[in-house]
């Protein structure tokens, strides 16, 4: 009986040994893929197309919605840490618009520009600057005119007002 346990114990052993090399290969060949779409994307500045991989290509997933260049990897990062939204516009008693934004990213916003129908227009009040994260700010600009489209641009994120599709 202690004869049968400790045979028991040593295959136990055994296979767990070997459990754990086969799991640290599978790791480090997965790291080793990791290293090989890193390199790629900063080297040629996009992901290599899974689909050409000889024998198993047929069987791996397709990447196409993933970012294909270096500059929309940045943009998507970008997002995140730097958003403005437009809130919404009204105008003022004298008629100014007023353009309320807020900042939905990360990080602070600062540098503001506005342009109303594609005119970059005077910013008459100081908004708030730099904008940091969750603070809304109200941006009062000079044009007299109808607006059709405004656009608040900082030196990190810009933002349209109506939204773009």
């Amino acid at each position: 009986m202690v004869l049968a346990m400790i045979f028991s114990l040593l295959i136990l052993v055994i296979v767990l040994y070997i459990s754990m090399r086969v799991l640290g290969n599978v790791f480090y060949g997965l790291l080793l893929i990791g290293l090989i779409f890193v390199a790629s994307f900063l080297l040629l500045g996009s992901l290599p197309n899974l689909k050409e991989v000889p024998i198993i290509g047929k069987w791996l997933p397709d990447l196409s919605s993933f970012p294909k260049t270096t500059g929309e990897a940045i943009n998507v990062i970008r997002s995140v840490f730097y958003k403005l939204d437009i809130i919404g516009t009204s105008r003022t008693g004298s008629g100014n618009p007023l353009v309320i934004v807020a900042n939905r990213g990360r990080m602070g916003l600062s540098g503001f520009a506005v342009e109303v129908n594609g005119v970059e227009v005077e910013i008459l009040n100081e908004p708030k600057d730099p904008l940091k994260s969750g603070e809304v700010t109200v941006i009062e600009v000079a044009w007299e005119w109808d607006i059709q489209t405004i656009t608040v641009k900082t030196t990190q994120a810009t933002a349209s007002y109506p939204p773009e599709d």
